[in-house]
């Protein structure tokens, strides 16, 4: 493989995860769906650019990820998320198929030197599944809540850059955030074990007991007040 083409896949696979990842504040976190299964994250165990980096349902394509501020009131009225997730559901598979031909079916037509008019069609079905992903989205606007502006920049970032495709849920769910605290949703969505796991790890980051009492404030970067 040339040099050239290896910096392509190396390019495609810094642009997912780049758009993978997230910053989180100290009294944030996300909820992902890997499976069946949602987890719950704060980040890893060191700061970059002041905040925490995370990299939710990273081999998880087309997976749902909320991302919410530890025990803030919900700001404006977003949908439920029983009413989100029946809606993004199908568009696993799309994303699926995506990652695929990004990470497997590329990779091995540049290796074996696929014939130009073969190449040209496997880019179009990419386009082609990214395009009607997002025309399901369009369509389906209202019940997710997004305005016309917030579909025409999903829209360019899925067609303009491939490898964002594969992450078109959770750029949904990540704009439609939660209609419930971040504590019920865990409650509601976490197993026991997580849940206690979550309660443990937000109590040794900000200073807090499990029953919310706050001990030490520090100096540690936090979402209120600011934008993240």
């Amino acid at each position: 493989m040339a040099s050239m083409e290896a910096l392509l896949l190396l390019g495609i696979a810094a642009f997912y995860l780049f758009d993978t990842a997230l910053l989180l504040y100290r009294d944030e976190v996300v909820f992902a769906q890997c499976g069946r299964r949602w987890r719950a994250s704060i980040g890893a165990g060191f700061m970059l650019a002041g905040r925490y980096p995370v990299l939710p349902a990273l081999l998880s394509p087309g997976a749902p990820v909320f991302r919410s501020t530890w025990g803030a009131s919900v700001q404006g009225h977003p949908p439920a998320a029983d009413l989100i997730l029946p809606v993004v559901g199908p568009l696993r598979w799309p994303a699926r198929l995506i990652a695929l031909l990004l990470f497997l079916a590329l990779p091995l037509a540049l290796l074996v030197n696929l014939d130009p008019r073969l190449m040209l069609g496997l880019l179009g079905l990419l386009y082609l599944v990214s395009s009607l992903s997002v025309a399901y989205v369009a369509r389906r606007r209202a019940i997710l809540g997004l305005s016309r502006k917030d579909i025409a920049a999903i829209a360019f970032d899925v067609i303009a850059c491939p490898p964002f495709a594969i992450n078109l849920v959770r750029r949904i769910t990540l704009r439609c955030g939660l209609a419930v605290p971040a504590g019920e949703f865990a409650v509601a969505m976490l197993d026991a074990d997580a849940h206690a796991r979550l309660l443990r790890v937000l109590g040794a980051r900000n200073g807090l007991a499990a029953d919310g009492v706050d001990r030490d404030q520090g100096d540690l970067p936090s979402s209120e007040g600011e934008s993240p």
